[in-house]
């Protein structure tokens, strides 16, 4: 097993539970709101993070503080967009997914073109079934 797998394993545990709280909060507070505090608590959580392991960071460049910031920006109307979708009525089973493993499908391919990442038949495979999984947990009727 490779060393990241431990930590984007612990990441989709972290994304799982990140989504139920966002369900059960979705209708119980304002969607911009709920935002804000999803973004306001998670930075207080990394800044714990920081606080408690002192030195282990990499030091940080202009470009990616802009990189960074910028991707901020992202995962704010990411939150924002999955509160309104909860709120409409989106079940968090399809709602998750489609918004975590649609971004994933599209970054996979758009990957190759931005960052000279090898876009294998493997790749292609699992972008179809990502995108097959996408469609059959968005369709289910109740």
């Amino acid at each position: 097993m490779s060393v990241w797998y431990v930590p984007a394993l612990l990441a989709a545990v972290c994304m799982a539970g990140h989504y139920l709280m966002l369900r059960a909060a979705a209708g119980r507070v304002g969607d911009a709101l709920g935002a804000l505090c999803i973004e306001a608590t998670a930075a207080a959580g990394i800044l714990v993070f920081l606080l408690l392991r002192p030195g282990t960071e990499a030091p940080p460049t202009a470009q990616g503080v802009i990189w960074a910031c910028a991707s901020g920006l992202f995962i704010s109307g990411v939150t924002t967009l999955v509160f309104t979708a909860l709120r409409l009525g989106g079940p968090v089973s399809a709602t998750g997914p489609m918004v975590f493993a649609g971004g994933v499908a599209l970054a996979a391919l758009f990957a190759p073109l931005l960052f000279g990442e090898a876009f294998t038949a493997r790749r292609a495979l699992g972008v179809c079934l990502g995108i097959a999984s996408l469609v059959v947990l968005a369709t289910e009727r109740s």
